[in-house]
């Protein structure tokens, strides 16, 4: 399978990563012994095409993958003074935890073999600065040998093991803010059902935190591919232009409920926020969006463009999220935008889409759905 064939499949099985990989320019050379991602002047990918293809189809496509996470994790401008060889070993078990195990070549360093090595308990998906430590702490170093010619680490044990080095890139921290920024947005617009990994989310929160995205472009796209409008020929309408033709007829490509938070913890300047936010969202055309406020109850839904607020308070009890879940199901939602501050109980399980928009410091009170901090 081409390179590109590679891309298109994790553009269609998983965006998450297919999004990154369409944004990287693919460079084929003999120069590289296997593969690497480099970020200035572009993020390019240099390959081995000899190397390459001699992988099965699920070993191209999770070596991309793991070439994708050294970037995504931006492990190339975060070794700081570390010595290049642990680093190196130490993003590997970082990366590897995110791969798929059966497609990994027998040379991978992962944290298992690593573990055994030392014969010492690792917990497993966790960043690289955590690995690095470990390996310090285990007197690591000892056990490595580097071929300099081809800048790669080789673990002396009974499991053959080796990590390519990362090359230190020339950027300014400006560079580096932009391509977080970069990388950051092509996340975003991937965003599916599923988005990236629960478990990967918790290592990408400390290298993204400090990005904030306004949420209403989170929202749009929470509703692409089934907010847009959906325009269909009709022969019961005549087209305006031609009388032979078939007209058009334009329908909803969604439909969504908007919970709006009205319990006791929500004060009323929060409350007057969210409601705000309401002349904005309705602005997202294509989408058949309704309203409804709750507490430990919900009021009658509402079409969002004939919603208006009404002048007096009528809740503000504790907070229950079941009966919002409750009314999607009755009304055959599949979409839910939970303004809130996540303070209350939730099901277990539910058949919508959820997006948590949160309050200030608010927490997800569940498992499940999309989480997005709302600035009040």
């Amino acid at each position: 399978m081409r390179i590109e064939e590679t891309i298109l499949r994790l553009l269609i099985q998983n965006p998450f990563y297919g999004y990154i990989a369409a944004a990287i320019h693919p460079v084929a050379t003999v120069a590289q012994p296997k593969m690497k991602v480099t970020a200035f002047p572009a993020m390019t990918l240099h390959y081995n095409p000899d190397w390459y293809d001699s992988l099965s189809d699920k070993e191209q496509e999770q070596a991309l993958v793991h070439e994708l996470l050294h970037l995504i994790l931006m492990h190339g401008f975060r070794r700081g003074h570390r010595q290049p060889a642990l680093w190196a070993v130490a993003c590997d078990m970082a990366v590897n935890e995110h791969v798929n195990q059966e497609a990994l070549g027998r040379d991978a360093v992962t944290v298992p073999k690593i573990a055994h090595m030392y014969g010492v308990f690792l917990e497993r998906r966790r960043s690289a600065e955590f690995y690095y430590d470990k390996l310090i702490e285990n007197e690591a170093s000892a056990s490595f040998a580097t071929a300099q010619e081809r800048a790669v680490v080789i673990l002396e044990s009974d499991s053959a093991m080796n990590a390519e080095i990362l090359a230190d890139e020339d950027a300014s921290e400006a560079d580096i803010k932009g391509l977080r920024a970069q990388i950051a947005e092509l996340m975003e617009a991937s965003a599916d059902d599923k988005g990236p990994m629960p478990e990967l989310q918790v290592v990408l929160n400390d290298v993204y935190s400090d990005f904030k995205v306004d949420w209403r472009t989170v929202l749009k796209r929470f509703l692409s591919g089934r907010g847009k409008t959906i325009v269909r020929k009709s022969y019961k309408r005549k087209s305006r232009r031609y009388e032979t033709l078939p007209g058009t007829k334009r329908t909803h490509g969604v439909k969504a409920l908007l919970a709006i938070d009205e319990s006791g913890s929500i004060s009323d300047d929060l409350l007057e926020k969210f409601y705000r936010e309401l002349k904005a969202i309705n602005k997202i055309a294509g989408a058949e969006l309704y309203v409804t406020q709750f507490d430990t109850c919900c009021s009658e839904p509402v079409l969002l463009e004939k919603y208006v607020k009404s002048k007096n308070r009528s809740m503000r009890g504790g907070t229950d999220f079941r009966p919002v879940f409750d009314l999607a199901d009755k009304m055959r939602v599949p979409q839910l935008i939970i303004f809130t501050d996540g303070d209350g109980p939730a099901p277990e399980t539910v058949n919508q889409n959820t997006l948590w928009v949160l309050a200030g410091q608010g927490q997800n009170p569940t498992a499940f759905g999309h989480t997005l901090v709302f600035e009040a």
